[in-house]
């Protein structure tokens, strides 16, 4: 097992901000990545309130040895507004979970969520082309999710969020994007759910209610969630024992790693599968111009 180096002056610091953060996943794999490689940085979880989280960004942008750093809930969204640039999925989802910061205090964001959920289904041997999804949330992770399945070549998607206006939003840009894809704000009768997706945090607590009702999906044969802890929420567990395929929240992070790893140019592109979205990969359903 590699040897666990010491924090020095000249230790690459990345934060992982959130609030909170003792779920995250990433952390464990990345700094044992950075481990076995000898490289001298480290991923540190730093839980911080929303009402706080500006001045974490002002210190971000001022901070030398930190070369950027990823966030997750419930911050995605003001690291967004905080970035000076972002790629353009991030510019659809209005979201961030990634940032790289120049030598020049620049802070440059991604959006890398949707990414991470499609490469743990192909891992797990789920194809997207064609399917019916169903995506559950239309905050970050949720927007994300729905255009990387959307570019994937899904036959429809039905975006269920409880705020109304943000599901407006996020079915506008779908429709726009991707003309041949079919949206809609439930689960219509007649187009049965091939594949059910967690974006919400429901589920965390043990006494939340399932994201969507188990029984109002008969035909779908695939349960995945964002969460992370716990590891297998009590909504993917009702549904693998009803014999549907589950894919958890961890699976996902655990997908991420290569993909974070390769934005802040740790990892060589060619390493990480598939290359985030700077690499120009292509992509089954090309998204039409704005």
């Amino acid at each position: 097992m590699a040897r666990k180096p010491a924090v020095t002056g000249r230790t690459s610091i990345i934060p992982l901000v959130g609030h909170p953060v003792e779920q995250v996943k990433t952390p464990g794999p990345m700094n044992q990545w950075f481990a076995e490689q000898g490289i001298d940085a480290v991923v540190v979880p730093m839980d911080v309130r929303p009402e706080r989280v500006a001045a974490f960004f002002d210190v971000l942008k001022a901070t030398e040895n930190c070369v950027g750093c990823t966030i997750t809930m419930p911050h995605k969204q003001a690291a967004f507004a905080a970035s000076d640039e972002v790629s353009e999925r991030a510019r659809r989802a209005k979201a961030v979970n990634i940032i790289r910061r120049t030598p020049s205090g620049k802070l440059v964001g991604d959006m890398t969520d949707g990414l991470a959920m499609v490469v743990a289904l192909k891992q797990r041997g789920v194809a997207l082309g064609g399917r019916n999804v169903l995506v559950i949330g239309a905050g970050g992770a949720g927007t994300a999710i729905a255009h990387a399945v959307a570019e994937e070549g899904a036959a429809s998607l039905a975006i269920v969020e409880q705020d109304q206006m943000r599901q407006r939003a996020l079915m506008a840009d779908l429709e726009r994007f991707y003309p041949g894809l079919a949206v809609s704000d439930a689960v219509r009768p007649g187009r049965a759910i091939d594949i059910a997706i967690n974006a919400t945090p429901t589920g965390m607590a043990p006494h939340d209610p399932y994201p969507y009702p188990l029984e109002m999906l008969p035909e779908a044969t695939v349960f995945a969630d964002a969460i992370t802890r716990p590891v297998v929420t009590r909504w993917l567990n009702e549904a693998g024992r009803r014999g549907a395929r589950i894919q958890t929240g961890e699976e996902m992070a655990l997908a991420q790693v290569p993909i974070l790893l390769t934005y802040l140019r740790f990892m060589a592109e060619a390493a990480a599968s598939p290359a985030p979205e700077e690499s120009g990969g292509v992509k089954r359903r090309k998204a039409a111009a704005r």
